[in-house]
């Protein structure tokens, strides 16, 4: 069940059953960024999943780094009609 915290930020305490580890290339289509994707950065230190949204701020650099660390979830029916024209 997804919960927001003291500070806003919305996550979960476990991960939901319908989310899977991501790759790099689950954020991008035809070379253009899925905004508006829902994924999950599982904390290093505890069992706690942020909920993130793609947008154009988001770096492929800071994300592969988490990729890298298997850190990153998302679900497991990607919506393809994310993709910004």
């Amino acid at each position: 069940m997804k919960k927001v915290d003291q500070n806003g930020w919305e996550h979960y305490d476990k991960l939901p059953v319908e989310y899977r580890l991501a790759t790099i290339n689950d954020f991008h289509f035809n070379g253009r960024k899925k905004f508006g994707l829902e994924f999950l950065v599982k904390w290093a230190d505890k069992e706690y999943y942020q909920v993130c949204i793609v947008n154009e701020n988001l770096k492929s650099a800071w994300l592969k780094q988490f990729i890298d660390e298997n850190r990153v979830f998302i679900k497991k029916q990607n919506n393809e009609s994310l993709i910004k024209n």
